[in-house]
């Protein structure tokens, strides 16, 4: 997703903590769409590299709100990760409404990042996936994306 978390790594506890939360993100507007569930699927695989002694990804998505991961991410660049993955899951289905930005909020609340760096997260979110539409040769779809965005 992003280069600067190349070299962020997370145990098992800390992933199977980490889904359990983008998976509360993914259920705030219902049930979580299919992008949504397919991002968050991603990250747990991309995390769990094959092992095979860690937990099966759908049974995580039985219990989502009972998830207690503070002080389960002791390192700022853990926490980076886990909200920025939050905001890509919320944006996953097209827009960040309200409620997810607010449910995103109350997870970096709850693992212990202040509001303005997951401020500087969502900014960094949005650049990427502007940066990601900028390749396209529709300009004018690009800039509708922007303004909706911003």
């Amino acid at each position: 997703m992003f280069s600067q978390f190349t070299d962020v790594s997370l145990d098992a506890d800390q992933t199977v903590a980490a889904t359990q939360l983008l998976l509360r993100i993914a259920h705030v507007d219902g049930a979580g769409s299919a992008e949504e569930v397919a991002l968050i699927r991603q990250f747990y695989e991309a995390c769990r590299n094959g092992a095979g002694d860690w937990p099966d990804f759908d049974s995580l998505q039985t219990e989502t709100q009972n998830v207690a991961p503070a002080g389960a991410f002791r390192q700022p660049s853990q926490r980076d990760l886990v909200v920025a993955t939050c905001l890509m899951v919320a944006y996953a289905d097209g827009e960040l409404v309200a409620e997810e930005l607010a449910a995103v909020r109350a997870v970096a609340a709850e693992i212990g990042m202040t509001a303005t760096r997951t401020d500087e997260l969502l900014a960094q979110v949005k650049d990427y996936m502007l940066a990601q539409l900028a390749r396209l040769p529709d300009a004018r779809s690009v800039a509708v994306v922007a303004r909706e965005l911003g």
